[in-house]
């Protein structure tokens, strides 16, 4: 089962959301997103394990977008 992870879950005002295989994969995609988007430099340890445990199971389909490191944005 494909791994997702909410913006609006973080607390901001965005629809986005990271898709992938795993829930590292959403991670990353998600750490792109942040640092595209909204700015965001670094990530706190205290951040990373708050994303981490909200990853959620999910059936992810292709909804398009930007992605600055290649791949789809989901």
């Amino acid at each position: 089962m494909e791994k997702l992870l909410r913006c609006r879950d973080f607390g901001t005002d965005c629809d986005f959301e990271a898709c992938g295989e795993t829930a590292e994969e959403a991670f990353t995609t998600a750490v792109d997103h942040a640092r595209a988007i909204h700015g965001l430099k670094d990530i706190s340890e205290k951040d990373r394990m708050r994303a981490k445990a909200a990853v959620q199971d999910a059936f992810c389909v292709p909804k398009g977008g930007y992605n600055p490191g290649g791949g789809g944005f989901y």
